[in-house]
């Protein structure tokens, strides 16, 4: 009895024993979440607050982009995405014969307002087992009223901004595109936050489904809206430009094209385009488009990035350094038999070697002689006299305008491996690499008494109601203005005597270009010509070029024809009134 009494008693020790060591482990516990995790900076209220708090991103509306006259180049839709629910169709769920009935009406349905997904890529998706699957969007308006109104099992929509141009290819190489929320190339890529925004944010208790509590604590802080921007360019110019170079690249056989207008007196960009181009509404189908002659794809703005030899159009500015430095006038003769030799560098001859005889220097620009510049630049100039001048009309270096663009290259006597053949073969645009927008920059100095402006694209920035009004900026002067005058007098000289670009009523300004590339054939050239009208009031400046054109591939006959389009529409939608009887 004793025995069994004292077996009983252990037991109930054993027992109380092991609760107390329970406690005692259970005390630990919390006083370990309690007291050492709360000291220790983590709140388990908090986390037990996160359980039911949600915290949502409001993303910001992307800002406008307009063109100078308020047309809507890029804005922002709002399009629903199609979401099923796969998981309502399991595989257990699948072997009911009802279900696979209530499946197939259900694919059939969604076929018959998306016919561009199929039943069986529809069926794939719901046999994926997953909790929600996308199979189409952005869908047009009408069909998510047609889903709406079906009201369709285990299939919802969800809306989603989408950025578009009303315009299509209108100025793409401009703008750009957006991809998620980054911009991309273009305007949409270097004001990028400027247009974005700031999102805002929300914060909610929620239930245990996850839905908004009524009488539950929220806070929120609003998204605050992109900056509209209003562009320098006219969409009809821009439109009209693209159209008409588009048809030239076609004309003339070539592989692309650039066209460049300026406002001469500001340096505003009224136009800007480049051939072939891209529609970004649709940019994933342009991924194998490319320009600059295969260099670069199609999202990059051939005026900005694609350096070229830019051919006889430099011999202005090989003119226009030996008249501001007084060394030459219009009427500077010398004997030219179609080439000139040099002691210390190679012989230079004309095209087709033609020689002119006694040729005064309005007559070099006239016959586009490449002796005449040679002499001009080598036996006139000299290296300490030509570069400055080739740095000031902004060569080789970047013209400064709001967006991403390449900076061109040229070697100097300074320059190591430089050469006096160099110095005489960049005086008519060889060995020397320029982007369009460079050269259009330096006959913008040309038309405006030699004063260079900044070349810009944005003339206004409206950051919710704080508008900003970009000012024409001055950089530098790049000539006098007796010089621009006669430097001017010589190049509509030169047109009235080619008769290549002029316009009845009109003076012209201009000199065409035609740059081989060694290694390359004769006829594989880049055809250009660059110029400014009404000469006696320069308005606008205009830059040209064609991409080794086949159907004739000189500057005069395959470039000047678009030019002198471009031109003469410019002058009727401006009204510009002739200078000429």
């Amino acid at each position: 009895m004793n025995t069994a009494l004292r077996r009983a008693r252990n037991r109930q020790m054993f027992i109380f024993l092991l609760v107390c060591f329970s406690m005692a482990a259970l005390l630990g516990r919390l006083y370990y979440w309690q007291i050492l995790q709360s000291q220790g900076g983590y709140q388990l209220a908090q986390r037990a607050n996160n359980e039911h708090v949600q915290n949502q991103t409001v993303n910001a509306p992307r800002g406008l982009i307009y063109d100078s006259n308020g047309q809507l180049l890029a804005t922002n839709v709002v399009r629903d995405d199609v979401y099923i629910e796969p998981h309502q169709f399991s595989v257990d769920h699948l072997d009911s014969e009802s279900t696979q009935t209530d499946l197939q009406n259900l694919v059939h349905a969604l076929h018959q307002v998306l016919p561009d997904i199929s039943e069986e890529l529809l069926n794939k998706a719901f046999n994926s087992g997953q909790a929600s699957v996308r199979i189409a969007g952005p869908i047009d308006p009408t069909q998510s009223q047609k889903l709406h109104a079906l009201r369709l099992p285990d299939t919802f929509l969800l809306p989603r901004t989408w950025r578009i141009y009303p315009g299509s290819d209108l100025a793409a190489q401009i703008l750009g595109y957006v991809q998620g929320e980054q911009g991309m190339y273009g305007i949409e890529r270097t004001y990028n936050k400027l247009l974005a925004g700031k999102p805002g944010s929300v914060t909610a208790e929620t239930d245990l489904n996850g839905n908004p509590l009524s009488v539950g604590a929220s806070s929120a802080q609003p998204a605050v809206k992109g900056a509209d921007l209003t562009l320098t360019i006219d969409s009809f110019v821009q439109y009209m430009v693209q159209t008409a170079l588009s048809d030239s690249v076609k004309t003339m056989e070539a592989q692309g094209g650039t066209v460049v207008v300026i406002n001469a007196r500001t340096g505003a960009v009224v136009a800007m385009a480049g051939d072939p181009t891209f529609d970004p509404n649709n940019y994933g189908s342009s991924v194998d488009k490319r320009g600059c002659l295969g260099a670069v794809e199609a999202y990059f703005n051939p005026a900005l990035y694609c350096e070229y030899e830019p051919g006889s159009v430099m011999k202005a500015v090989t003119m226009a350094a030996a008249l501001d430095q007084g060394l030459i006038t219009p009427d500077t003769a010398f004997n030219d038999p179609g080439y000139i030799s040099f002691k210390d560098a190679d012989t230079v001859t004309n095209w087709e070697n033609k020689g002119y005889g006694m040729e005064t220097m309005t007559g070099v620009l006239t016959h586009s002689a490449n002796v005449g510049a040679a002499y001009v630049a080598h036996n006139i100039l000299g290296p300490d006299r030509y570069y400055p001048y080739v740095q000031r009309f902004g060569f080789g270096q970047k013209t400064g305008i709001d967006t991403l663009e390449s900076s061109g290259q040229y070697s100097t006597n300074k320059s190591a491996g430089w050469t006096p053949t160099d110095l005489t073969r960049q005086a008519f645009g060889q060995a020397i690499s320029a982007t369009p927008l460079q050269v259009a920059m330096a006959y913008q100095a040309i038309a405006n008494g030699g004063s260079m402006m900044r070349p810009y694209l944005v003339a206004g920035i409206n950051d919710n109601g704080h508008v900003t009004t970009i000012v024409p900026q001055f950089l530098r002067q790049v000539v006098s203005a007796r010089t621009s005058a006669l430097l001017t007098g010589m190049l509509v000289s030169a047109a009235d005597k080619n008769q290549q670009a002029t316009i009845p009523g009109y003076s012209v300004a201009v000199k065409t270009g035609t740059a081989t590339t060694q290694g390359i054939s004769d006829d594989q050239t880049e055809a250009s010509i660059a110029g400014f009208l009404p000469a006696s009031n320069p308005q606008f400046v205009i830059l040209v070029k064609l991409d080794r054109p086949q159907a004739t591939i000189y500057g005069g006959t395959a470039a000047a024809p678009l030019w002198r389009a471009i031109a003469q529409q410019l002058m009727w939608h401006y009204g510009i009134p002739p200078d000429r009887p």
